[in-house]
C-alpha cells in the first residue's frame, strides 16, 4: 500500500469518529443542553481562539518532533479528550473538553497535510491529486459518520456519541506508524511569504462558507422547513457519497487552478443563495449536490496551492499558518451564522443572502491572488 492510500485510510476512520460527532455540537449545546444561541456563538469564537494557539505549536511541534510523532499524539489525546467529555453532564466542562479536543485536531491537521506536501514537493499536479485521493478517504467517513452519528444522538443521547467517537478515533494509530517521517527545521520563527499571505485572505472567507455544512444548515432545516436531524445527516451522506465517487476523478480533471478555483467559489455562493429558497426535502437534496460539487473542487485546490507555496524546512509552521486561516474561517463562519440567526432566521433570503456572499467575494479576490501564481520552490531538494 503506497503512502498516499495509507493516509486516505487514516483520514477515512478519523473522519468517521469526527464526523459522528462534529455537525451535531452546535446543535446540542442549544438543544440538549440548553444553552443559548449567544453561548454558542461564543463557543465558536473561543474554538477560533483555540485554533491560532494550536496551529503555532502544532507548526512547531510537526518541524521539530517530525510527522508521524505529532500525529500519534494528537489522535491519543484527541481520543482522552472526547472519552472525558462523554462522561461528564455539565454543559461548560464538556464545551470545554470538546475546545481541548479541537485543539489537538488541529495539530493533527498541520503532520498529516505537511507529510503530504514532503511526499509530493514541487509537483503541483500530484499535490491536487494526492489531497483528492486524502479527501476521497476523510469523505468515506464523512458519508455514514453524520447518518451513524444523527441516529446515536437521536436514540442514545450525545454522551454516548461522544464515547463511540472516541473509540474510533484511536483506529488510525496502526497506519501511523507505517507512514515515513519529516522533519523541519527547529528554529520557532514563522516565516511566510507575500504571496502565501495574499493567498490566505480569500481561503479563510471562502471556508467561512464551507462551513455552513455543519451548524448553520442543521439549525436551518430543523427550524424552518422542519427537517428532522436524520433527514439533514441523510443530507451529509449524499455530500460524503459524492465525494466518494467523484474526488479522485475530478481531482485529475481541475489542474488549471486559476480557473477552476474561482468558479467553485461561484457555485458556492449561487448554492448557499438558494437554501433560502427550499421548502421541501427533494430541493435540499438537489441542493447539496451543487454545494458538494463546489466542495469537490475548491478544497484540494486550497490546499494543494497553500502547500505548493511553503518549503520543507519551514512547512510545519507554514501549514501552520495555512490552519489558522482555514480554522478562524470555520469559527467565524458558523460563529456569523449563529449571529445573524438571532436576527434573521425568520428573514431567510437575508440571512442566506448574507452568507452566500462570502463566496462570490472570495471569487474575485483568488482570481486577483492567482494572476500570477508560481508554486515556490523549496531549498532543500
Amino acid at each position: 500500500m503506497n503512502d498516499i492510500n495509507k493516509i486516505a485510510l487514516i483520514g477515512a476512520f478519523r473522519a468517521l469518529g469526527g464526523s459522528l460527532v462534529w455537525p451535531f455540537i452546535g446543535y446540542a449545546l442549544y438543544s440538549v443542553y440548553k444553552l443559548p444561541l449567544a453561548f454558542v456563538s461564543i463557543f465558536y469564537l473561543l474554538q477560533g481562539i483555540i485554533n491560532l494557539i494550536a496551529y503555532y505549536i502544532g507548526g512547531i511541534l510537526t518541524d521539530s518532533l517530525g510527522r508521524r510523532k505529532s500525529m500519534t499524539i494528537a489522535i491519543v489525546l484527541s481520543s482522552i479528550s472526547l472519552l472525558l467529555a462523554s462522561q461528564i453532564s455539565l454543559p461548560i466542562l464538556v464545551s470545554s473538553l470538546i475546545l481541548v479536543q479541537t485543539f489537538f485536531n488541529d495539530i493533527y491537521f498541520v503532520s498529516s497535510t505537511s507529510i503530504v506536501g514532503d511526499i509530493f514537493e514541487n509537483k503541483l499536479d500530484s499535490l491536487i491529486r494526492a489531497f483528492s485521493r486524502q479527501r476521497v478517504g476523510i469523505n468515506a467517513g464523512w458519508a455514514v459518520g453524520p447518518l451513524i452519528g444523527g441516529y446515536i444522538f437521536q436514540v442514545l443521547g450525545f454522551n454516548k456519541l461522544l464515547f463511540i467517537a472516541s473509540i474510533i478515533a484511536l483506529v488510525p494509530l496502526y497506519f501511523v506508524r507505517m507512514l515515513p517521517d519529516f522533519k523541519g527545521g527547529v528554529e520557532v520563527s514563522f516565516k511566510v511569504s507575500r504571496t502565501l499571505l495574499t493567498f490566505l485572505i480569500p481561503t479563510a472567507l471562502i471556508f467561512m462558507l464551507m462551513s455552513q455544512l455543519g451548524f448553520g444548515l442543521i439549525t436551518y432545516y430543523t427550524t424552518i422547513p422542519h427537517f428532522s436531524v436524520i433527514q439533514v445527516s441523510l443530507l451529509f451522506m449524499v455530500n460524503g457519497l459524492m465525494i466518494v465517487m467523484l474526488q479522485d476523478y475530478v481531482g485529475k480533471l481541475i489542474t488549471d487552478v486559476k480557473k477552476y478555483l474561482p468558479l467553485g467559489c461561484v457555485i458556492y455562493g449561487v448554492s448557499y443563495f438558494l437554501v433560502a429558497f427550499i421548502t421541501d426535502y427533494v430541493e435540499a437534496v438537489v441542493d447539496i449536490i451543487f454545494i458538494t460539487l463546489a466542495e469537490i473542487i475548491v478544497s484540494p485546490l486550497v490546499q494543494a496551492v497553500a502547500t505548493s507555496l511553503t518549503e520543507r524546512r519551514q512547512r510545519g509552521k507554514q501549514i501552520g499558518v495555512f490552519g489558522i486561516f482555514t480554522s478562524l474561517g470555520r469559527v467565524l463562519g458558523s460563529s456569523l451564522t449563529s449571529y445573524l440567526m438571532t436576527f434573521f432566521l425568520y428573514s431567510p433570503v437575508i440571512l442566506w443572502g448574507l452568507i452566500s456572499s462570502l463566496g462570490f467575494i472570495s471569487a474575485l479576490l483568488f482570481f486577483l491572488s492567482l494572476r500570477s501564481f508560481k508554486p515556490a520552490q523549496s531549498q532543500i531538494r
